[in-house]
């Protein structure tokens, strides 16, 4: 059994407007999310009638159903989300908690986990992780939690149960397991990029690859992860460096990696295109101090998020409202 741990946090509004700035330059889109984005409201299709419900209560619905997960901490705008979610959530089958983003981290956290306070802020990225991991039975018993993004409303039960199924196998010699979801060679419906990476994992997907060998993929919505085996105080800065399309992030991320030992990834990615799925693996260990897994898997369903962007609100929409998941979900 699993411990579930939904990130909901809200970002403030400078935050928000960086983020904007460089979606509009970089990516073209146009965001439209100024309030809290978890509980943006999405019409969808069930049974043959439209229904309407905020962007989180299709995780959490589908993570109530899973039999693999046996209780569900949510991080983030506590206020809110019981003025919105309250009884829905009071009627879980399965224990839920709601932990408050702007809670402090406890010193016992803080001491138990080796945190530096000035890298791990009490409401950013890292810090709401290790405030839900804290109270759950997953950190009692010093296992892997299911770290699990509020904003992924097209992730299915099928992908959550063969995620954790490989987790199983990895979860004793990795900290840090996370799904490379192949996508294809070209633009998503979302129209994002993949990652082209050489697939030397176990894990062979048949499907396209460009001219180099190399395959696309995407990050997905799960990631399982045990913090007392991995470098907490990196996590922020990692998740920075997602949006790989701003030159600002590839100078950063290509200083990282050349401090960590691999002074070649920009030649290897953009110059040689021969960058492997073991390599950013081997990468990213050094980043996090711990075995990092990557995992080549099939669900394009679970990469698309809902960053805030017009076009993303749209396209998801009409995913949602068609029951588009099937489909999607069947063709991987």
């Amino acid at each position: 059994m699993t411990s579930a741990i939904v990130m909901a946090g809200y970002n403030n509004k400078r935050e928000v407007k960086k983020y904007s700035r460089m979606v509009a330059e970089h990516y073209g889109e146009k965001f439209i999310e100024a309030g809290y984005k978890p509980l943006r409201e999405f019409r969808s299709v069930k049974n043959g009638r439209q229904e309407t419900k905020p962007l989180i209560q299709y995780t959490l619905e589908r993570l109530i159903e899973n039999k693999y997960i046996d209780e569900i901490i949510i991080v983030g705008h506590q206020m809110l989300l019981e003025q919105r979610l309250g009884n829905f959530i009071q009627n879980f089958e399965k224990p839920c908690r709601l932990v408050n983003q702007s809670s402090k981290i406890p010193h016992d956290v803080i001491r138990r986990f080796n945190i530096i306070p000035r890298k791990v802020k009490y409401n950013s990225v890292a810090g709401n992780l290790i405030k839900g991991y804290a109270v759950s039975k997953a950190c009692k018993d010093e296992k892997h939690a299911l770290l699990v993004a509020a904003d992924s409303p097209l992730t299915t039960n099928e992908f959550v149960n063969r995620f954790l199924k490989i987790v199983q196998q990895y979860e004793n010699e990795a900290a840090v397991i996370l799904p490379a979801i192949f996508v294809g060679d070209q633009k998503d419906q979302l129209d994002r990029q993949p990652l082209r990476l050489l697939n030397d994992s176990r894990y062979q997907l048949d499907g396209s690859k460009d001219e180099y060998g190399r395959q696309g993929f995407r990050l997905s919505s799960l990631i399982s992860a045990n913090p007392y085996r991995f470098d907490l105080n990196a996590a922020n800065t990692a998740y920075s460096l997602r949006k790989l399309l701003s030159p600002n992030v590839q100078i950063k991320l290509f200083r990282i990696t050349r401090g960590l030992g691999y002074p070649n990834v920009y030649s290897k990615y953009f110059l040689r295109k021969d960058l492997s799925i073991n390599e950013t693996a081997n990468i990213a260990s050094a980043y996090f101090h711990c075995r990092f897994t990557l995992i080549p898997m099939t669900g394009i369903e679970s990469t698309y998020d809902y960053d805030g962007t017009e076009h993303e609100y749209h396209t998801i929409s009409k995913m949602l409202k068609s029951d588009k998941i099937k489909t999607v979900t069947e063709s991987n």
